[in-house]
């Protein structure tokens, strides 16, 4: 919770609610027209006491299956108060923007929403559910994804937010493909059909009953079922955009995916189905509006192109903190400025914090605020240890950009001329020039007074074997003052450092890195390092990971400060010197290099001036050929290396590897690549006598145990006769697939394609894929 200690005769009250009565002498101006691609704050003034809008909640699995067009025209373009519901954030999917995956993953794509609905005007909500990978059926899903937990996340959301109409992206059949697709919206419409069942979920938890009275499918997808097309071209004057074109614009938020989106002028339809209504409305096939047989005389509908709602009084409020990081427990200044941007007074009505009796036109006032933080900053779904795959703390009703306004500070203004309550409001920031980037506000951090991170969380070492590793150890001071800080390592038998304690002065605000030496060798198991900094009387064990894109706000990922070792039996092929060309998402390299691997990162622009001969592998990051036509256009040099004796070992791609020239022999994908979603699924060893089952290390089923998230990804249907299968495996009730690992010999070297997934499994510490890594990068030639 905030404290704001009281400051002379203020009455106590957060930061983010320090509330003004002020009196505007005059009416609202007209609104302006807005320059091209400038949009108007939907968050920064509101009007407290607006008629009721109509409102539209729409509801799909992940962040990225919302139709942003829609949205867009309903918000901009209708004014009609609307909300996204994405059951999970994302956490499964690949990353292309950086190495970020699971949980890390999730805070990119949670926070690329909350860009998209500030570009489109909508709210965002979020269930509780973690993405756990591709799912084949809804039954699968429903093992990971309780439907019940999912419908209680959904009912308090509707309840909160009270929808007159639904809207799902998806059918709830086997059309849509992906489980978590389906089961969207079967629970979409449970939630529609129970909203109002007080006895199934009692008041007292899910707050107050409601009846939505519409619900749509999207058609986009099917749209010859569709019962109603709509202009999401439309161009609105005061915005200077299309519908389509501020859709765009919101859509390309999703970096992390890759959903850059074109602008497109010009009249652009999309689709609806109507599955229910419970008003009197035409037949669904001769739906003129969605709005048919609601009441628009008491619900608020307006046409923005024609009549823009009138804007609230011209003010402007800036809340800036001393500092970028505030300690736990301490106390920051925050100046606040509220500054009339218009064209008349603003006369003063209540004398709560000294206000001169009028602000005048191109004026401002100013003053100070003490603020006490008890809580840091954090992504609140994470400050708790997930259950299965449930984050475990509970949703709600409150969307996930009203959480992010609350930690804003908020002045609250009377015109005179409605009589209405407007709320300003703006983030509490650190404000600094940058001599490269210019302007520069950065949202206030709360943080331990000490953070404590180690430079990994996860690592592999050989087994039985020499470790010599250095441990990074960054220490972060959010205190205002000069603080001695005492850090010491608890380190396993077997395992010595060259000092387990040091000592050192952290400067007010300052960073430092501390590099510690571990020697020794482990047993085959788990070990783990323990790290503690001591300052100021306490103990500090956990540090943070920064996430930081200049597309989202920065967030911050806490860990403990260990170091969970997984020492395996592991043998490496002799005289291994192993170039890496980096893919998405890929954290394999740095893995390889904890085995032992000499290992040298080579860009797919630097491959052409590369002497690839002293190499005795090449490797290839996954989806490398599809974030990468440089890649692509050198890959001619790959296959020159294979032909004059070689190995290179490329890891899974999509629908670009069966252009020609991308592999030596072709392969096909079906449109819906096959992949092998359950991590436990059997493997069948086809060919037992393969050399990349035997050579260094003997693959068995053990290799097989503890994989997750996922046996095999984009796995092609059908390849060449050149290639060598030696492994089978599918998810229950479909045929084999022996497509896991593809190896042919080409000119005097060979040639692996590898959709196993790997990628996943070596991060993760799986004992067995290192030992398959380890095969594929050396052993016999495959003829």
């Amino acid at each position: 919770m905030k404290k704001v200690q009281p400051q002379r005769s203020v009455a106590r009250a957060r930061i983010a609610a320090v509330t003004l009565a002020v009196v505007c002498a005059a009416v609202v101006m007209p609104r302006p027209a807005r320059a091209q691609g400038i949009l108007p704050s939907a968050a920064s003034i509101r009007v407290q006491n607006a008629p009721e809008r109509m409102r539209v909640l729409w509801i799909a699995a992940h962040p990225d299956d919302e139709d942003t067009q829609l949205i867009s025209w309903l918000a901009r373009g209708r004014h009609v108060e609307t909300a996204y519901l994405s059951l999970s954030r994302g956490d499964g999917g690949q990353n292309l923007i950086g190495n970020e995956l699971g949980e890390a993953l999730g805070v990119i794509r949670t926070e690329e929403l909350l860009a998209a609905r500030r570009l489109d005007g909508a709210h965002q909500y979020f269930g509780r559910a973690y993405d756990f990978g591709f799912s084949k059926t809804a039954d699968e899903t429903r093992k990971h994804w309780p439907q019940d937990s999912l419908l209680r996340d959904v009912i308090t959301v509707m309840r909160a937010f009270r929808p007159h109409i639904v809207i799902t992206t998806f059918s709830g059949t086997p059309r849509d493909g992906h489980g978590q697709h389906q089961i969207s919206a079967i629970v979409a419409r449970d939630a529609y059909n129970f909203a109002a069942d007080t006895v199934r979920f009692p008041v007292r938890e899910f707050g107050k009953p409601w009846t939505p009275l519409k619900f749509y499918r999207l058609a986009r997808f099917s749209p010859q079922d569709r019962t109603i097309a709509i202009n999401v071209g439309e161009y609105d004057p005061y915005l200077g955009l299309s519908y389509q074109e501020i859709a765009a614009d919101s859509r390309s938020q999703h970096k992390s995916q890759g959903e850059g989106t074109l602008r497109r002028k010009g009249v652009v339809w999309d689709y609806l189905t109507r599955e229910d209504s419970r008003v009197p409305a035409p037949p669904a096939k001769e739906e003129k509006s969605i709005f048919a047989g609601l009441d628009t005389t008491k619900l608020l509908v307006q046409d923005g192109r024609v009549t823009p709602p009138e804007l609230p009084p011209t003010l402007a409020l800036e809340a800036v903190a001393d500092r970028q990081a505030l300690a736990v427990g301490d106390t920051a200044k925050i100046t606040m400025t509220l500054y009339n941007r218009g064209r008349v007074p603003v006369h003063i009505e209540s004398g709560i914090i000294h206000f001169p009796p009028t602000l005048l036109p191109d004026s401002s006032y100013q003053w100070t605020q003490p603020l006490v933080e008890t809580e840091i900053t954090q992504p609140w779904w994470l400050a708790e240890p997930r259950n299965g795959d449930l984050f475990t703390p509970r949703i709600n009703g409150t969307s996930e950009d009203e959480r992010e306004r609350q930690k804003w500070a908020h002045v609250t203004v009377v015109t005179s001329a409605q009589g209405t309550l407007s709320d300003v409001a703006a983030p509490i920031v650190f404000h600094y020039v940058d001599r490269v980037r210019g302007d520069v506000q950065r949202p206030l951090i709360v943080a331990p007074g000490i953070s404590l991170t180690l430079d990994e969380a996860t690592t592999m070492a050989r087994a039985n074997g020499p470790f010599n590793r250095s441990l990074k150890a960054t220490l972060r001071s959010a205190f205002r003052d000069t603080t001695t800080t005492t850090v010491t390592l608890a380190v396993p038998r077997g395992i010595t450092a060259d000092s387990v304690t040091r000592t050192i002065v952290m400067a007010p605000a300052g960073t430092r890195t501390l590099t510690f030496r571990l020697r020794g060798t482990l047993p085959r198991g788990t070990h783990q390092v323990a790290a503690t900094a001591h300052a100021r009387g306490r103990d500090y064990r956990t540090g943070y990971i920064p996430i930081e894109y200049s597309h989202i706000n920065p967030q911050r990922i806490y860990r403990p400060s260990t170091l969970t070792i997984n020492a395996t039996d592991v043998a490496l092929p002799a005289r291994l010197n192993v170039a890496y060309v980096p893919g998405v998402g890929d954290n394999v390299a740095p893995v390889l290099q904890q085995l032992g691997v000499p290992l040298t990162i080579v860009d797919a622009d630097d491959i052409p001036q590369t002497d690839l001969s002293r190499f005795t592998a090449i490797v290839v990051g996954p989806r490398a050929y599809q974030a990468s036509q440089t890649l692509q256009d050198n890959n001619d040099y790959l296959l020159a290396y294979v032909r004059n004796g070689g190995r290179l070992i490329v890891q899974y791609g999509q629908g670009e590897m069966q252009r020609p020239g991308i592999t030596p022999y072709p392969i096909t994908l079906q449109q819906r690549a096959e992949r092998v979603t359950d991590e436990n699924a059997p493997v069948t060893f086809t060919d037992p006598q393969s050399p990349l089952l035997n050579s260094p290390n003997k693959i068995t089923q053990d290799d097989f145990k503890g994989w997750v998230q996922e046996r095999a990804s984009y796995m092609p249907s059908t390849f060449d006769s050149h290639y060598r299968t030696m492994l089978a495996m599918n998810d229950p009730g479909e045929q084999p697939n022996r497509a896991a690992i593809l190896a042919a010999p080409y000119g005097r070297g060979t040639y692996i394609y590898v959709p196993l997934a790997l990628f996943r499994q070596l991060p993760a510490g799986v004992p067995g894929s290192a030992r398959i890594f380890a095969n594929l990068l050396g052993g016999n030639t495959i003829r």
